[in-house]
């Protein structure tokens, strides 16, 4: 059984190199797309500007597993693929994952066991997305979605589609439900509405590029910032907008914050000094 793990990356260095380690022992290939797509490249970029480019070039890579792309993309569906020109066909899966996803080793194990026993075409995870901090995440449409991330491959695969991630598949379809691993505490750590940075990045974008009208004017002003920096305000802020989410609550539905009362992945709890450090860092440029 081999699986490449496959990533588009833009500005992505908050928990890139925890993301790497974590990987890469059950990886056949790492395969990763550096860069831009059209709306940042409209903002004057043409790559990442932040840590990413340094912890890629630096991170220890002795068995020759990862690739690199880089380049600007009219999309994220074309800059999925322009990772996959260094798929190797001996692959089985294809595990898409955003920088900011992190994985339980164990959890990692006992999917690849499942995949090795069952052949599915592709599987699901139900996400734990952290708000503000390492201590609540997001309840609601975001806990309810399902993140497909690992995909059957063949060769010559291309990726379909980025929204949802799809590669066609040329047989009969086996899925392996977000639910059903849910039910074995098995979860996908999303980090990504924890640093301030990124999140304004990604709202930004969104907002201009993705989902306009669905999205709430001055999210992060309004919505984010305030509810990070006031903590007697959170209540308020969630009954206003039916939760913390940057999609207006009538697009989704409600999207609420909860104690997170369960682990963080190992690697996370390692370097939590230092992602807190980062957190404040971050937080101190909107004082």
């Amino acid at each position: 059984m081999k699986i490449a793990f496959g990533m588009i990356i833009f500005n992505s260095d908050f928990v890139l190199k925890q993301n790497l380690e974590t990987i890469y022992p059950y990886a056949n290939q790492i395969l990763i797309a550096e860069g831009p797509v059209n709306y940042w490249q409209e903002q004057g970029y043409t790559t990442s500007t932040d840590r990413t480019n340094e912890i890629l070039k630096n991170f220890p890579d002795p068995e020759n597993k990862i690739k690199v792309v880089h380049g600007q993309f009219a999309e994220k569906h074309e800059q999925a693929n322009a990772y996959m020109q260094h798929f190797d066909d001996a692959n089985n899966y294809i595990w898409n994952l955003d920088a900011d996803e992190i994985f339980k080793p164990r959890d990692i194990e006992t999917v690849i066991s499942l995949l090795k026993a069952e052949r599915y075409t592709s599987v699901g995870f139900k996400s734990v997305s952290f708000y503000g901090g390492f201590e609540r995440f997001l309840t609601g449409f975001e806990e309810g979605a399902e993140f497909i991330r690992i995909q059957k491959t063949y060769p010559g695969c291309k990726w379909e589609s980025h929204r949802p991630p799809r590669i066609k598949q040329n047989g009969p379809d086996k899925h392996l439900d977000f639910n059903a691993l849910a039910r074995m505490k098995i979860r996908m750590y999303h980090y990504s509405y924890v640093f301030p940075r990124p999140v304004k990045e990604k709202v930004q974008y969104y907002k201009a590029a993705v989902s306009q009208n669905a999205c709430i004017d001055d999210y992060f002003e309004n919505v984010y910032l305030p509810w990070v920096k006031t903590p007697q305000k959170r209540h308020g802020i969630e009954e206003e907008y039916k939760g913390v989410h940057e999609f207006k609550p009538r697009v989704r539905g409600e999207c609420r914050t909860a104690w997170f009362e369960g682990k963080h992945p190992d690697i996370i709890t390692r370097d939590m000094p230092e992602l807190r450090a980062e957190f404040e860092r971050q937080m101190a440029e909107y004082d």
